[in-house]
């Protein structure tokens, strides 16, 4: 075991909470160093619950990050645009949960200061250090003949969250700064969309909130697609068709609040096999990814279906193992910032092919 890695939190809110923290806590890799949010309530109960000194309990972002001890970041914000490029030119490695940005210009600000600075910047796409997910990957990348690829996603409430975990929030934010933060993403996403595509925003902005989960999946399985058909109905729910060259991938998103369920699946149609993958509540910890195989017994025509739970290792705590090892080892992320920007173009490519 090396040296701990000095870490802190900026934004403790949800996933900072019933993720990042718990792992933090508990790594060996990793020193939970400092917490900041713009609740001073919320800084200090989980200062005083993870065992944070008084003086490392932050309201001011900037304040932090002038602290030299600090080694790295991850920005649990809603907006990751500012903290990211501070981040960045303080010299602090940033695990960054996703989207990376809400638009092109601010991720290509956010990778050129990383890389100006020489820091690792990584994004939180936590579901490709899922193992179900690579058990799959591997089995479908030796498929032949592949027909149809089909990626379906459509999370439901989180209303229950708080009768799973104790999430600790704070009255104390200044409604205007609230307003400002809401104001500074509709911007970002307002000038990615233009005027012509302004009323796509909100299905732009659940494609980069949600669907990038999916995507980066899609694109680490089978490659960079070209979007040959989009659709967007009722406000936010996103059909689209995208062109794989010898086939095509069906992709369709969207929130369905009414229910609690999870409805998040990978399909994958070719004459050995079919082959799918599906996703648990992101928040149950442990719980696995299954992958579901149909194929015939041998060379026999006698049909089966088989059930593959790869293991239970925890795809967030995988996260910051990889995250520990790109810093240590410098090396490239899988989900680095370029990765994930890439990400942004296709939902932008989406909206792109949107009739209006």
């Amino acid at each position: 075991m090396g040296r701990k890695i000095r870490v802190g939190v900026i934004g403790c809110g949800q996933i900072a909470q019933i993720e990042h923290l718990p792992y933090l806590q508990e790594s060996l890799d990793f020193e939970l160093y400092a917490l900041c949010d713009l609740s001073r309530e919320v800084v200090e109960t989980l200062g005083e619950i993870y065992g944070i000194c008084p003086g490392r309990r932050y309201t001011d972002m900037d304040e932090m990050l002038k602290d030299e001890q600090l080694e790295a970041v991850v920005i649990c914000t809603k907006d990751h645009y500012e903290p990211g490029v501070k981040a960045a030119r303080a010299g602090k490695h940033m695990l960054i949960e996703k989207p990376l940005a809400y638009n092109l210009e601010q991720a290509d600000e956010m990778i050129r200061e990383a890389k100006k600075n020489q820091v690792i910047l990584m994004v939180g796409y936590m579901k490709r250090y899922d193992p179900g997910y690579e058990y799959f990957r591997e089995t479908v990348q030796n498929l032949k003949g592949i027909s149809l690829v089909r990626v379906h996603d459509f999370g439901g409430s989180f209303d229950f969250t708080n009768s799973i975990f104790n999430i600790h929030r704070g009255n104390d934010i200044p409604q205007e700064v609230i307003e400002k933060g809401q104001k500074e993403i509709q911007q970002a996403i307002a000038k990615q969309m233009g005027k012509e595509r302004e009323h796509l925003g909100e299905a732009y902005s659940l494609m980069l909130g949600l669907s990038t989960h999916d995507t980066i999946l899609m694109r680490h399985a089978f490659g960079e697609p070209k979007v040959l058909f989009a659709d967007v109905y009722q406000d936010t729910f996103i059909t689209s068709v995208l062109d794989y060259g010898t086939f095509r991938c069906v992709f369709e998103s969207g929130l369905v609040m009414d229910r609690r369920s999870w409805d998040e699946k990978l399909w994958v149609y070719a004459p050995q096999k079919n082959v799918s993958l599906h996703f648990p509540w992101p928040y149950l910890k442990n719980h696995p990814t299954v992958v579901k195989i149909n194929e015939n017994e041998g060379n026999t025509m006698v049909n089966a279906d088989k059930t593959v739970v790869n293991n239970y290792e925890e795809s967030y705590r995988n996260e910051w193992k990889h995250f520990y090892d790109c810093i240590v080892n410098k090396k490239e992320p899988l989900t680095s910032g370029e990765d994930a920007r890439k990400d942004i173009q296709l939902a932008y490519d989406m909206m792109l092919k949107v009739e209006i």
